[in-house]
């Protein structure tokens, strides 16, 4: 891509690995399509301001993943409430703030809130895997990042394969032939270059397709051993994330034209 202030010629690849060696959360999601919504709110010392996620323009069909409340001004520090059984990985579209005193006094504080969130389907279980794989990250919990991104792509890999092959063989075969004998090793390695050199689509990139390699390599340690052969850390994991996204898109972009392709026939 082109920057659209200097012109200068962008890689996306360089791009979105570099959110990964910020790790600010609202720059890592980027990689899942998160968006930031900044707004200010007025709130006023003990008392309790209700936020509705709604009415500043964050779909209620979204997953909100951060959010964010900086006093700029005395008086007061938002405070986020919950039950007494606090949800730990859920952040609803409602919440309720309370404007604790703090400094010296005054009427109101101007609070500058921001929420990062990013569109869902309830049916994307592909999505949500390599959401919950940035979301392990940003909390650097590295090994929980492995499977769910090695998930997200052989998923969608085997989907693509099921859909190309059914048109030779009954599903029943097909099924065997990839749960059997060309298990995903061998999809991503052999068929999928085969299949993307018949319908003349680029080969994906030899760096990407290797950390796809490595991070089925990873999974397989953590699967059936419970621990991977060595130390997972965020160096280590972070081109492989990228990978896990960057192989997705290529995946759909190529079942997209294989689909072109069939239909113009």
């Amino acid at each position: 891509m082109v920057c659209p202030k200097c012109s200068a010629k962008l890689d996306w690849w360089s791009l979105l690995l570099r959110h990964f060696d910020w790790n600010w959360p609202s720059y890592t999601y980027a990689i899942v399509g998160g968006f930031t919504t900044s707004f200010m709110i007025t709130m006023k010392p003990n008392e309790i301001y209700e936020l509705d996620l709604e009415e500043v323009g964050i779909p209620k069909q979204s997953k909100i993943l951060q959010t964010g409340y900086t006093p700029n001004g005395k008086g007061l520090f938002p405070v986020e409430l919950h039950g007494n059984v606090p949800p730990r990985h859920f952040i609803p579209h409602k919440l309720h703030l309370f404007g604790r005193p703090f400094g010296e006094p005054t009427e109101e504080t101007p609070v500058a809130v921001s929420i990062c969130w990013t569109p869902k389907s309830d049916n994307n279980e592909t999505w949500e895997n390599i959401v919950s794989a940035v979301e392990a990250f940003t909390i650097s919990d590295y090994n929980s990042c492995v499977i769910p991104a090695n998930v997200a792509v052989e998923a969608t890999l085997h989907d693509l394969m099921s859909d190309y092959f059914q048109k030779f063989a009954a599903s029943d075969r097909v099924d065997d032939f990839l749960n059997n004998g060309a298990t995903y090793s061998y999809q991503l390695n052999i068929l999928l270059p085969m299949i993307a050199n018949s319908i003349g689509f680029p080969k994906m990139p030899d760096f990407i397709r290797g950390n796809l390699n490595t991070l089925r390599s990873l999974r397989n340690s953590l699967a059936h051993k419970g621990k991977p052969k060595k130390i997972i850390d965020k160096k280590a994991i972070s081109p492989l994330i990228c990978s896990a996204a960057f192989g997705l898109a290529y995946l759909n972009l190529l079942n997209e034209t294989k689909n072109q392709i069939q239909n113009s026939h």
